[in-house]
């Protein structure tokens, strides 16, 4: 079958590899559909920090199954369905408590193990979620940064009757700002360097949009909100600009849900951390709960994707793909992978 594999920095190598066989509890997927993610990005260039080279990557992804392993319950041949890329132990500390997404062996799918840019990929079955009617493919393996978003919302105790603040209007941004809305923030302002990003954000439904090049955020935050300011920001940018900006537009007593990858140390001014109080917390992925209401969100139309899908390439032309999001940076949201 044909695989993509990600070599060297910029570089997609094609290869004829073995068909995979479904091992006990396993199933076959037939990829479909797959999405390229800002972390693929970071490891394209090498700079994601916890992603080696050479790696099949890909960890948004949809498809059909191929093939069901011994031990397989409530899964047929042929069923829709996508992938939670999660590979958890199930028995450490964090594991027994229901948060697999920060397992201490964590590895994911397309970042530490084979990922989706492949003709077909055998996955743990415990893994699969059926796609419903009224989930396309593309859809499908959106659902997963939409369950990002979603699990950001609630690192800080839930976005209800909040007025939040997103930092950053690409995939991740848009999503969460689409999933504070509908977990029912009172108000959401998305912030950016693109107009285009910003006008995306606004047709997606997001109250207020900032382009911090052009108007000054913290002028802004008061004139729709007053001094009261923002209960929650959510950092999805993942530069040192964007955690410095965080934390000095931070109200006293507030709350910051650190969801961007950082791909260099970055400093912290940690006298304004400690002077306002403020509680700085990290979001790592998802769980199935965040999925399920992600499935839920998009089915009833209080969370839309078509908007963000950009541009699909044939499995053949991944390289393509990557470069296209190089080219066009303020417009290439979510490229899709057609397989």
């Amino acid at each position: 079958m044909l695989q993509m594999k990600l070599t060297e920095p910029k570089t997609i190598t094609r290869g004829d590899v073995p068909v995979p066989k479904a091992a006990p509890g396993e199933v076959v997927i037939k990829i479909v559909r797959s999405g390229i993610c800002g972390s693929d990005i970071h490891a394209y260039y090498d700079k994601h920090p916890f992603v080696s080279l050479p790696i099949v990557t890909g960890h948004e992804f949809s498809g059909e199954i191929a093939e069901i392993g011994s031990d397989v319950t409530g899964l047929e041949l042929g069923d829709r369905v996508t992938v939670m890329p999660q590979v958890y132990c199930e028995e450490c500390l964090n594991c027994r408590a229901g948060r697999y997404n920060i397992c201490f062996s964590l590895k994911v799918i397309g970042c530490q193990t084979t990922g989706a840019s492949q003709e077909l990929l055998a996955v743990d079955s415990k893994l699969v979620l059926k796609l419903p009617d009224g989930i396309s493919f593309d859809q499908g393996a959106m659902l997963e940064p939409t369950g990002v978003g979603i699990h950001a919302c609630r690192r800080a105790g839930g976005v209800e009757n909040k007025k939040v603040v997103v930092l950053g209007a690409g995939t991740i941004g848009n999503l969460a700002a689409q999933a504070a809305k509908a977990l029912g923030a009172a108000s959401v302002i998305i912030t950016d360097m693109s107009d285009s990003r910003l006008e995306l954000a606004k047709k997606c439904g997001v109250d207020h949009s900032v382009n911090i090049t052009k108007e000054d955020l913290p002028k802004e935050i008061k004139n729709m909100w007053g001094d009261s300011g923002a209960d929650l920001i959510i950092e999805c940018v993942g530069l040192q600009s964007a955690i410095d900006q965080a934390i000095n537009i931070a109200r006293k007593g507030s709350d910051i849900v650190v969801a961007g990858v950082f791909g260099a140390l970055t400093t912290v001014n940690m006298g304004l951390v400690q002077d306002k109080e403020l509680n700085l917390i990290g979001t790592l992925m998802y769980t199935k709960e965040d999925w399920m209401d992600a499935i839920r969100l998009v089915l009833e139309k209080k969370i839309v994707l078509e908007p963000l899908m950009s541009a699909h390439f044939p499995l053949a032309e991944l390289g393509k793909a990557f470069l296209h999001i190089e080219e066009n940076p303020d417009t290439a949201l979510k490229v899709l992978i057609e397989v």
